[in-house]
């Protein structure tokens, strides 16, 4: 279902802005999502949360994991996202490819309806199947390590809670992993239709986004990359019998942004630090020779699939992302949760695309 709003936007070639809570503690130089991080006890969620909104973000999203980052600290997604949803006022609200296999999906509709209620419609639901097997086992959960099994149970899950949705009265629902008798949701979410996005470029899943996703993501990833993706896509909806005119597209990948190069290798010589300081390994040799001035250019690692450099270069490649298609851009600032970077973002480069 594609939504009025979603066809004015790419007619006026507008993106929208999405802001990626920190919610786990530094993982080190091999991923730099947050890496100023040492302790998530540390960081103001909630106040980083209201900075984004205040700031312009269309979107706000937590990562749902029970254990990530450094000494497997992270918060968990659901409780965090019901404190920023009271926090905030209008960005929509979302976890981070929500695991399937860590609720029921009757109880995550109740949850999701609930969220949505009292947050005025702002839910967005993005789905997975599991990906994290050493988590779910750890924590005594279901798991399966044949990936398509999980798809086949994540759509199961997306009809038991439509099912729920729909229903006025109570549900019989009776599937090959879930059961439901006389279960009845109320009240409902605000939003008649809420959305439903998936992720990533498998098989199956791509199989089932051409079939029902409302939205369809992809992680960091270059744009050759990301192109041959969406061509995937692309031929799934056309043997549903839809079009990428029904889905809308989001691209999730770090950020890191600065006036200029030395303000830009300062940004990186201070996350630098902070991963030493943890002891979180070691930099790519190319990324120490940026820091000390032996090169002006970072490694394809991490300009490939990120959004990394100054105003003009980050400009350039969200321009080259919209060209791919991309409707919405949900960012890691590499810097948080300091606001200069998303600060200097929306006030010198956002405005581009809005």
């Amino acid at each position: 279902m594609i939504s009025a709003e979603l066809t004015e936007r790419r007619k006026a070639g507008r993106l929208k802005l999405g802001y990626c809570v920190p919610a786990f503690a530094m993982p080190g130089p091999g991923l730099f999502r947050v890496p100023n991080v040492a302790r998530i006890e540390e960081v103001d969620v909630l106040g980083n949360a209201r900075e984004a909104e205040r700031l312009g973000f269309d979107s706000l999203w937590v990562c749902d994991h029970l254990m990530l980052g450094r000494e497997q600290a992270v918060l968990e997604g659901w409780t965090t996202l019901a404190m920023i949803a009271g926090a905030t006022s209008r960005v929509q609200l979302g976890l981070i490819h929500q695991a399937n296999l860590f609720r029921t999906p009757q109880i995550a509709a109740k949850m999701m309806s609930t969220l949505d209620l009292l947050s005025g419609g702002r839910f967005i639901h993005f789905f997975e199947a599991g990906m994290g097997r050493p988590e779910q086992v750890a924590y005594g959960l279901d798991w399966d390590d044949d990936h398509d099994a999980r798809v086949e149970r994540l759509e199961e899950a997306i009809n038991v809670i439509r099912a729920l949705y729909a229903s006025d009265g109570p549900i019989d629902f009776d599937g090959k992993f879930y059961h439901l008798t006389q279960a009845q949701l109320a009240p409902k979410p605000v939003q008649k239709h809420v959305p439903v996005w998936l992720g990533e470029a498998f098989p199956p899943v791509i199989e089932l986004s051409g079939r029902i996703a409302d939205g369809w993501n992809s992680t960091p990833v270059t744009l050759e990359e990301l192109a041959r993706r969406l061509a995937l896509l692309d031929a799934s909806l056309a043997r549903a019998g839809r079009s990428r005119a029904e889905v809308e597209i989001s691209f999730e990948t770090q950020i890191l942004v600065a006036p200029n190069l030395a303000g830009l290798r300062r940004k990186v010589a201070a996350l630098l630090e902070r991963a030493a300081e943890a002891g979180a390994g070691t930099a790519q040799p190319e990324v120490l020779d940026f820091v000390a001035g032996r090169t002006d250019c970072l490694p394809e690692s991490m300009t490939g699939p990120w959004i990394i450099g100054t105003a003009a270069e980050a400009k350039a490649r969200i321009a080259e992302l919209r060209g791919q298609g991309v409707d919405h851009l949900m960012l890691w600032f590499m810097d948080a949760p300091k606001s200069d970077g998303m600060t200097y973002f929306m006030e010198e480069i956002a405005p581009s695309f809005r």
